[in-house]
């Protein structure tokens, strides 16, 4: 299922957590991003980002409405985007604490 990547990216309340922790894990995997909220949707998905000025992505998800889609998974995958990382990863989310690990 291709999912939206975010468009308000200021909007987020993860974004710029995701982004920062990109920032400093030196291309270090699994990245592991304690949140600032706990509570959400819980998922582990993959995703695959193809281009960096791509406006969706690829999720291994079958949902009948994309507005379901996990926000904080969502706003991990636009900051890989944002970041240049494309490729197939892995994103979970339990609770608070996000874990995105690269697939080969």
């Amino acid at each position: 299922m291709n999912i939206p990547h975010l468009t308000h990216t200021d909007r987020s309340d993860f974004y710029s957590q995701i982004r920062e922790s990109l920032r400093q894990a030196n291309d270090v995997w699994p990245l592991l991003v304690p949140l600032n909220k706990t509570g959400g949707y819980s998922g582990d998905v993959t995703v695959t980002i193809r281009r960096t000025n791509e406006a969706e992505f690829e999720a291994d998800v079958e949902l009948g409405d994309w507005t379901r889609f996990p926000a904080r998974i969502r706003a991990a995958a636009t900051a890989l985007r944002d970041a240049g990382l494309l490729g197939r990863f892995e994103i979970d989310h339990q609770d608070g604490q996000l874990t995105v690990n690269q697939r080969v």
